[in-house]
């Protein structure tokens, strides 16, 4: 364990008065390897994009600017639908290795959490602030299996690591009535494999819900190749709705409606 492993971090309110947590990091690796990179990012300012500090409303005007960018053609949509969000998630995978590649390029994941964004309640968002540093954060992203550390409830002011994959997770998957292809489903359904330089701090607690049977049924059918696929054991609704803790806290301050502003290691 890292001997200096006590830190704060800077949030602001509605009031523009701040707040200032004190943390303690958790006892793990997955704690520990968080740590160090955070402490080659402290004082790089943080990706609005990443972080939720982005207006993501408009996709209709987003995906334009994306298709600029991207120099292709757009196509045409009124309505915003399922169909039309998986499609549209598939032209960014297929775009993101070029793209992610050129300067300038905030749109394409400004376009990826727009879609997103979109596709969800954003109820779990409400319940998190989300801190990320983008493409910054460079040779800091690596490969490692995350799920295994997942806690079972989410305690609020807590810092944790965020599943954040170019994909789905399962359930997100089904729920947004992507294919019924094993194929597609390997493709794009994730478990948490992609260790960042992100976190979030819960704004209230939080015990996973058990799985919808429905999912259950349908999950039963994909699983095993799945697992085959991405060598893992289980997902069950901790792998799905949980995360790895990083930090803890004994101060009960609330920090719904807040602002991060900085950490000082």
């Amino acid at each position: 364990m890292t001997k200096n492993n006590s830190f704060k971090l800077i949030f602001k309110d509605q009031d523009n008065q701040l707040i200032d947590i004190n943390y303690k990091l958790h006892d793990s690796i997955v704690a520990e390897k968080w740590f160090k990179k955070i402490k080659h990012l402290k004082n790089i300012p943080i990706d609005n994009n990443e972080s939720n500090l982005v207006n993501l409303d408009n996709l209709k005007d987003i995906y334009i600017e994306f298709c600029d960018f991207a120099k292709i053609t757009p196509i045409y949509f009124q309505n915003i639908d399922q169909k039309l969000l998986n499609n549209l998630h598939k032209i960014y995978e297929q775009t993101h290795e070029i793209l992610s590649k050129k300067n300038n390029n905030s749109i394409l994941y400004k376009f990826h959490h727009s879609i997103h964004f979109h596709e969800s309640d954003n109820s779990q968002t409400a319940k998190e602030i989300n801190v990320g540093w983008g493409v910054k954060e460079g040779p800091l992203t690596e490969n490692f299996y995350c799920n295994k550390y997942y806690e079972s409830s989410i305690v609020k002011n807590n810092i944790y690591l965020p599943w954040s994959e170019l994909g789905k997770t399962p359930l997100a998957y089904w729920e947004n009535k992507e294919p019924n292809d094993q194929k597609r489903f390997n493709e794009l359904a994730k478990p948490h494999i992609t260790f960042r330089a992100k976190f979030f701090v819960a704004t209230s607690n939080n015990t996973p819900a058990v799985f919808d049977s429905k999912f259950i049924n349908w999950f039963n059918s994909y699983k095993k190749s799945w697992f085959e696929h991405y060598k893992i054991d289980k997902w069950d609704h901790i792998d799905e709705y949980s995360a790895p803790l990083l930090a803890i806290t004994d101060q009960k301050d609330e920090l719904i409606d807040c602002n991060f502003l900085s950490i000082e290691v």
